[in-house]
């Protein structure tokens, strides 16, 4: 794998981090590995053994697929959340977020 390939892959998942709020320390503490680590995988500095790259995905929520190439595997039939979401107001919408981020980040 290239430099430009890790940091790729690094981007991803700094952007879904982000998405869901977390910090690296939460999300490594999530994802139980090291807080310092995640933080080279995120920079491109280091890479992911199998067994890390399935707990990043489990955590990120994030299809093995995307986070190293970059693309989704298929779609996914999202309309019904969208026409949920689209009659509430700035106050709901945050408060749907908060709720769906908890359930997405609860173990299995």
């Amino acid at each position: 794998m290239t430099k430009q390939e890790r940091v790729a892959i690094g981007q991803r998942l700094r952007q879904q981090r982000n998405r869901l709020g977390l910090t690296r320390e939460q999300f490594a503490e999530l994802a139980d590995i090291g807080a310092g680590y995640y933080g080279q995988i995120e920079v491109g500095t280091s890479q992911m053994s199998i067994d890390t790259l399935i707990k990043v995905a489990r955590t990120s929520r994030l299809s093995l697929e995307y986070i190293l190439f970059g693309e989704e595997g298929g779609e996914t039939d999202t309309g019904s959340l969208e026409t949920l979401l689209r009659g509430c107001t700035p106050r709901e919408l945050r408060l749907a977020e908060k709720v769906l981020q908890l359930f997405l980040l609860r173990g299995d």
